[in-house]
């Protein structure tokens, strides 16, 4: 009995260390072919603005497509870049229907040495939200971010049922320890109605690149970009949801007569004083008589 027992441990120690050399090779390869596979150059200032020149709005196939045809002159490895980044914190603060939407990141393993200097998120808003420009521009100018654009449905005043998805690309200088922070600021539509009162957003990962710098004013510049594999921390949930008010269907009745009425009295209120105005100029003429 106790040779067959010692027998079935050791078979069994066997097997958990095959299986673990088996898992370590298999995440080598996955490493390996990510960084042959998932390099791409652009020769504009923004990944999206190369994808928009020939797309009018954002389809997530079309865009992948579009990266693996974004081929290099020349292949240059990359071995002491990371191919993953961990997203250590997601969340939308503030209140009202102003937030803004903080996302920390993690660059595992990263060395200052490379020559990708740049992290390059790509946030794809959810229908529901978006970034006005002209405030992301005026954080750019105070050095929040090294460069920030945004593209797709930038017309701030349609509601949420008529207007089509924004895209907000955000180019960030890595630091020393490879931790980014970005705070982006976000504004709700008008919301359809609905029988909750609540639109509830949901937003999904971003797309993260490590690229090389823009040089202004060079031209034929081609601009080296690295994708990056997107992981969660343990702490992180799966979604990132904004609960944005919005008008009840039952209450749309209501609603209906109170703004009807508030408009007759207002007219109503309106004719009354401007009737008392005449009399009371008709008055003070009949006495400078």
């Amino acid at each position: 009995m106790g040779s067959k027992r010692g027998r079935s441990v050791i078979a069994a120690t066997l097997i958990f260390l095959a299986m673990s050399c088996l898992n370590s090779i298999s995440t080598t390869q996955v490493g390996t072919s990510m960084l042959d596979s998932d390099t791409f150059c652009i020769s504009d200032q923004y990944i999206m603005q190369s994808y928009f020149t020939t797309q009018s709005s954002l389809n997530e196939s079309e865009f992948r497509n579009f990266l693996h045809l974004q081929q290099c002159s020349e292949n240059i490895p990359y071995e002491d870049v990371p191919a993953v980044a961990t997203l250590q914190h997601r969340d939308v603060t503030g209140e009202g229907s102003h937030r803004h939407l903080l996302t920390t990141i993690k660059l595992r393993s990263f060395h200052s040495q490379s020559h990708l200097h740049e992290l390059v998120i790509v946030e794809r808003l959810p229908l529901g939200v978006f970034a006005d420009p002209f405030e992301l521009q005026s954080l750019q100018q105070r050095r929040a971010f090294r460069d920030v654009s945004v593209f797709g449905d930038t017309d701030l005043e349609q509601p949420s049922f008529r207007s089509n998805r924004s895209v907000v690309e955000i180019h960030v200088e890595i630091n020393g320890n490879g931790e980014i922070s970005v705070k982006l600021p976000l504004h709700a539509r008008y919301q359809p109605i609905g029988e909750s009162g609540y639109s509830r957003v949901e937003f999904g990962e971003p797309d993260l690149f490590l690229c090389s710098r823009h040089v202004p004013n060079q031209e034929h510049e081609q601009r080296r970009c690295l994708v990056l594999s997107v992981g969660r921390s343990k702490t992180q949930t799966r979604s990132v949801v904004w609960k944005i008010p919005a008008g009840i269907r039952s209450h749309t009745e209501y609603v209906s007569v109170v703004t009807f009425v508030a408009a007759v009295l207002s007219a109503f209120s309106i004719l009354v004083a401007s009737v008392l105005n005449s009399k009371v100029e008709s008055c003070k003429n009949t006495k400078e008589l």
